[in-house]
C-alpha cells in the first residue's frame, strides 16, 4: 500500500534526523527527502512542532512490538534494520529534556513499551526495569557501533535476569 504524503513526511523526517541530528535537520529538508513540495510541512501539520510532536506517534508506532514479536526480536530490530529510527529516537531523548510537552510525547512512548512487556506477563514494576535495562543497552549500542547480532546475544542475558515467562 502505497503512503500518504503524511505519513511519508513523518518517515523521512524520522529517517533525516537518525542520519544527521538536529542540527542539519529541518521541516525544509523533511519535505525534498519525502519528495513533496514546500509547505507541506504546514499543511500537514501547522509547523515544525507539530511534525516534531507527530514524529514521536510515529516512533512509537514503529517501534512496538509487531505480530509475535518478542522484546529481544524488537532490540534486534531496533539495533539493525531499524538503526535510523533508534538515532532519531535518541535525538528526540535529547530534545525533550528542554521541551514538557515533547517529554510528555516520550514517556507516552516509553509507557507503550513498558506495556507491551506487562502483556507478556512480566509485572509492571520489573517491567519498568526491563526497559529502563534495554534502553542503557540500545543506547550503549548504538554509541559503539556494536554489531546487531552480538548486541543481541546480550539482549537475551538481560532480559534472562528478569522472571519472564
Amino acid at each position: 500500500m502505497e503512503k500518504t504524503t503524511r505519513e511519508r513526511l513523518l518517515d523521512e523526517g524520522l529517517e533525516l534526523l537518525g542520519q544527521s541530528g538536529f542540527r542539519a535537520w529541518s521541516a525544509r529538508r523533511v519535505e525534498d527527502a519525502a519528495g513533496v513540495p514546500h509547505g507541506s510541512v504546514r499543511h500537514h501539520f501547522v509547523d515544525q512542532r507539530g511534525l516534531v510532536t507527530a514524529m514521536v506517534h510515529r516512533l512509537v508506532e514503529l517501534d512496538g512490538p509487531r505480530d509475535g514479536e518478542q522484546p529481544a526480536d524488537q532490540i534486534r530490530r531496533w539495533l539493525g534494520d531499524d538503526l535510523s529510527r533508534t538515532r532519531a529516537r535518541y535525538e528526540l531523548i535529547v530534545a525533550s529534556m528542554h521541551d514538557d510537552d515533547l517529554a510528555a510525547e516520550m514517556v507516552r512512548g516509553r509507557d507503550a513499551f513498558v506495556a507491551s512487556i506487562v502483556a507478556v506477563g512480566l509485572p509492571e514494576t520489573e517491567a519498568r526495569e526491563l526497559v529502563a535495562a534495554l534502553d542503557g543497552h540500545v543506547l550503549d549500542a548504538v554509541l559503539r557501533g556494536r554489531d546487531p547480532a552480538a548486541a543481541a546475544a546480550e539482549t537475551g542475558r538481560i532480559i534472562g535476569r528478569f522472571s519472564m515467562p
